[in-house]
């Protein structure tokens, strides 16, 4: 018997190896109930990028270039996220709602944060979230988002595996 989730943070980084992530989240939430938040993080501009455009456009006011760069990847990635949704959604059988998922959300930051922020925010019962590891490096490693993910939440996190071969 499944705990009582009533509303499941799905975090994606939207890589190859996504879609197997999402499907369990989908069918936690079909066999509970559940609605579906999906979130993708956009990490911001490090300082290494910020002193790279700096020497290469000294005149240009950096700060407002990463603002509008953000602006544009956070529309271009919220596109992609309702993309990737739908045709998931589609291409599952007919009885799961089409309001399943109850929201897309982008946001900027560091992703652990970011995903343990939203997960709070949503009042989330549940965070699905994938684990890529390398069939070469075994299953023993952990993404250091996962990690940090795991570590810091008070809010149970369900990591799937997916291997890229």
């Amino acid at each position: 018997m499944l705990p009582d989730y009533r509303h499941i943070l799905y975090a994606t980084d939207l890589g190859r190896h996504t879609r197997p992530v999402f499907r369990h989240a989908v069918a936690l939430a079909r066999q509970s109930g559940a609605h579906i938040t999906m979130l993708h993080v956009v990490e911001p501009l490090g300082n290494t990028g910020r002193a790279v455009i700096g020497a290469y456009l000294p005149d240009m006011d950096v700060q407002r270039i990463e603002h509008e760069a953000l602006k544009e990847i956070l529309a271009t990635m919220h596109q992609r996220l309702s993309k990737f949704c739908e045709d998931e959604l589609n291409a599952v059988p007919a009885e799961i709602e089409a309001d399943i998922v109850e929201a897309l959300e982008v946001a900027s930051g560091l992703p652990s944060e970011e995903i343990i922020k939203t997960a709070d925010d949503r009042h989330a019962d549940l965070i699905v979230m994938g684990v890529c590891t390398h069939a070469l490096m075994g299953r023993a490693s952990i993404g250091s988002t996962a990690r940090k993910v795991m570590q810091h939440s008070h809010i149970p996190v369900l990591l799937v595996p997916n291997i890229a071969h």
